[in-house]
């Protein structure tokens, strides 16, 4: 199998996920959308489309969003499996008609817990802390399935039957992703008042996450 990632900043990549992915035979590739994206269904098994600090709402800005939600479309008229991670869930969800805005409640920037529901409720049975760091939020498309929810903000995961799943947290983050995130988006976390410890948090978290990404790959690969 051949996975292909779309990164919409250099700095949000596969994380974790690669690893899993691979362990498991899935070969995987990374391109930048801003790069332009001549990417055929017919050559890949698996679309993943990872996080970024746009809003779906900005096509004008950012025109490369129009080519993913395309791709969306042509990988799930194939019958290819599709993966969204808080960007990339958002634009799925806007793909299938669904609006994506601001989160009224404010943003999730951190360590929060997630309730799982449906197919995650089997996979994890409790709660899970994960990493989030996302403003936006989304109506769930017609015909999804709620996989998960936070405190703040009903629609934390979806299924769209067994080919398509977005997730707005993070499980493919590492702790070295994060120190990068910090510097490049430092004054977010300064206008949120939010400190550098908090998001770096222990090593027993990371250690948990790690475990959580790769339950969730081999739950997405056998879906």
């Amino acid at each position: 199998m051949k996975a292909i990632a779309v990164k919409n900043i250099e700095i949000e990549g596969l994380g974790t996920f690669k690893e899993a992915l691979e362990r498991r035979g899935v070969k995987t590739e990374e391109t930048e959308a801003s790069k332009g994206l001549e990417i055929s269904p017919d050559e890949f098994d698996i679309l993943i489309i990872l996080g970024g600090p746009m809003g779906v709402y900005e096509e004008d800005k950012y025109p490369f969003l129009k080519q993913e939600k395309e791709l969306i479309k042509q990988f799930h008229e194939k019958g290819k499996k599709i993966l969204g991670v808080c960007l990339g869930a958002q634009l799925i969800a806007n793909t299938f008609g669904a609006k994506v805005y601001k989160g009224k409640w404010g943003k999730e920037i951190g360590w929060y817990p997630v309730f799982p529901q449906d197919h995650l409720e089997i996979i994890y049975k409790d709660e899970i802390e994960v990493f989030h760091w996302h403003g936006d939020t989304f109506d769930l498309p017609e015909g999804a399935t709620r996989l998960a929810s936070s405190v703040k903000y009903n629609n934390q995961a979806f299924r769209i039957g067994n080919q398509v799943i977005g997730l707005q947290f993070h499980l493919e983050v590492t702790k070295e992703d994060i120190k990068n995130w910090i510097e490049v988006y430092k004054k977010e976390l300064q206008e949120e008042g939010i400190p550098e410890e908090n998001i770096l948090a222990t090593d027993e978290k990371w250690r948990r996450l790690k475990i959580y990404s790769d339950v969730f790959i081999d739950y997405f690969l056998k879906l």
